[in-house]
């Protein structure tokens, strides 16, 4: 089967001279019609031969042709129209487990839920679709069952995008719409929220709005449960507390999650499936595989029971970390202190920079990460003054945002973003777009990239990971600690996903304290004794996976876990 996919955005038939109908094979023989030239591009897929032709003729890139061998047009469960995002296949959720959804952005998970939630009905490729159509469809399938039931369930859906949250209305108030005060306080309680309880919703932080939003979620009695990346903007700990309570929240239940940091979905479910394909193209589901399989067949790139490979090779995890004290010293920064006008202070150690050298800085939401990093660079006033370390620094901010109308490509020509670098960032599709429409994901790695093509000594990196899926993440990951190894440079990176930190991290700084009242900056250590401390502090303990390298964090109470916290070891690499 052949998907000709179009993305609207970029096709414009006024300006660039027809080449995908001018080029095109089928239409030179002028027997049938393959390509129509409208408002936008049409192909269609029937006559196309799947020549690829028009992909590389169209200046904007605006065509992609896929060529599907495995599939076919009847096996379309929904297509958002014609030349339009197609997904083959449907997650089976199971009762009294935790159902997670793997696969990069843009492959179809969040349309899968959106359909297993009953909010979007699905098209099977079609105009429309009828019951009796979908019944014949999953005839024999365990997904028809779960659809005949669903009539009679009550669902609750917690969304990715949670902006239409952050409105002038009291949390309390919005929460009562969906169950009583005590058990509202009850929750809050368990999620760590109940000082927000009377503020607004356009007042809490992204941390405060999720756990909120993951409160009304799970009021009322629910029979199935959809959690659309429910981790995003929480710390290591905040990530922790939810995943155990989304765990209780599944007895005799049916719950799904769609997540990106690999190291908390791991723990968090009993399976998970695989999406794959063609990003903006087509997704494909694979068969449910328990949790630690199927995250090491998707970081292999191999599907087994399907034999299927996903991806060219495998993503590993084999650490390299230099010493504490190796490399050239080449700045150091002095105990120092940092008090705001909302009563949060800061209270820093000093500490030494070391080239070749990555620094990982962890801690709880609130604490001072980001206020560490920018007295680093200079933007704030320390008791000691503004410091100035004589570096150059490069300092990609923790919350993006422009409203910048200039071009991608044109920006990346003004900053010298090397190839390779636009080759590891994939820059080369947003070329085209201005930056203030870039998405949150294309924005980070924009901003990724251009930190790192600076020349500079120290690279100050605020959550690179946020709003990327697995691989963008690995692939960022392995970028930084490339780049600060060839160029002899020293990064410090703030991240909650620790996997992330686990991988390009040679030594850790820990912050502890109160979110937004105190925080305290410990000293710069060895990178098993910092991620140590943090397990301790959180009680939990880490091992590798003998298979892929990975950290996994074991679950609580078991032989691992107590075996290891027996012997005093938090984390194993």
């Amino acid at each position: 089967m052949k998907l000709a996919i179009i993305d609207r955005e970029k096709c414009k038939p006024s300006v660039c001279g027809r080449e995908c109908k001018k080029y095109c094979p089928v239409e030179k023989q002028e027997v049938d019609s393959c390509v129509m030239i409208g408002e936008k591009c049409l192909i269609d897929e029937h006559a196309c031969v799947g020549c690829s032709i028009c992909v590389k003729r169209c200046p904007f890139g605006a065509i992609n042709v896929v060529n599907l061998p495995s599939v076919s047009e009847k096996d379309i469960v929904h297509r958002y129209g014609e030349n339009g995002f197609a997904l083959y296949g449907l997650p089976i959720p199971k009762e009294g487990s935790v159902l997670g959804l793997l696969g990069r952005n843009g492959i179809g998970k969040s349309t899968a839920v959106s359909i297993l939630a009953g909010n979007e009905k699905m098209n099977l490729g079609r105009n429309v679709a009828s019951e009796e159509d979908v019944k014949e469809f999953f005839k024999g399938n365990e997904i028809l069952r779960y659809f005949e039931g669903l009539g009679g369930k009550k669902v609750s859906y917690k969304p990715q995008n949670l902006s239409s949250l952050a409105i002038d209305v009291g949390v309390m108030e919005l929460l009562l719409k969906r169950g009583s005060e005590d058990k509202i306080k009850e929750l809050a309680e368990v999620l760590g929220v109940g000082q927000v309880l009377g503020n607004k919703m356009d007042k809490l932080s992204g941390g405060e709005l999720q756990r909120i939003a993951i409160l009304a979620a799970s009021l009322g009695e629910s029979d199935i449960y959809f959690f659309d990346e429910p981790l995003a903007f929480l710390d290591i700990g905040e990530r922790l507390r939810v995943s155990d309570f989304l765990r209780e929240l599944s007895k005799n239940k049916t719950l799904i999650v769609v997540e990106h940091d690999l190291l908390i979905l791991d723990y968090l479910t009993d399976y998970v499936n695989v999406f794959f394909g063609g990003q903006g193209a087509f997704g494909l589901v694979s068969g449910v595989k328990s949790s630690k399989v199927g995250v090491n067949a998707y970081l292999d790139g191999f599907l087994k029971e399907e034999n299927m490979r996903i991806r060219d090779k495998a993503l590993r995890f084999d650490f390299t970390r230099n010493a504490l004290m190796s490399g050239l010293k080449i700045a150091e920064w002095p105990n120092f202190s940092l008090e705001f006008d909302s009563g949060f202070k800061l209270d820093v150690k000093g500490g030494k920079i070391h080239e070749n050298h990555v620094i990982g800085v962890l801690g709880k939401n609130g604490t001072g990460k980001t206020s560490f990093v920018k007295a680093l660079a200079g933007e704030l006033e320390t008791d000691k003054g503004k410091l100035d370390l004589k570096l150059d620094i490069s300092y990609k901010e923790q919350y993006l945002f422009s409203e910048s109308e200039g071009l991608v490509r044109d920006v990346c020509f003004k900053e010298k973003i090397s190839k390779r670098l636009k080759s590891t960032f994939n820059l080369g599709v947003l070329e085209g777009k201005q930056i203030k429409n870039l998405s949150g994901g294309e924005l980070q790695r924009f901003s990724v990239a251009r930190c790192l093509a600076k020349d500079a000594d120290v690279y100050l990196i605020d959550e690179p990971s946020a709003y990327l899926d697995v691989e963008e993440r690995i692939s960022v990951a392995k970028a930084i600690k490339d780049i600060m190894v060839e160029r002899g440079k020293t990064a410090f990176v703030v991240d909650h996903d620790l996997l992330v930190v686990s991988y390009l991290a040679d030594s850790i700084i820990n912050f502890d304290g109160e979110g937004g009242v105190k925080g305290e900056a410990g000293e710069v250590v060895e990178f098993e004794e910092g991620v140590s401390n943090l397990l301790k502090s959180l009680d939990v303990t880490l091992r590798k996976d003998k298979e892929s390298g990975r950290p996994r964090i074991n679950k609580r109470g078991s032989v691992l876990d107590r075996e290891q916290k027996a012997k005093g070891k938090w984390a194993v690499f």
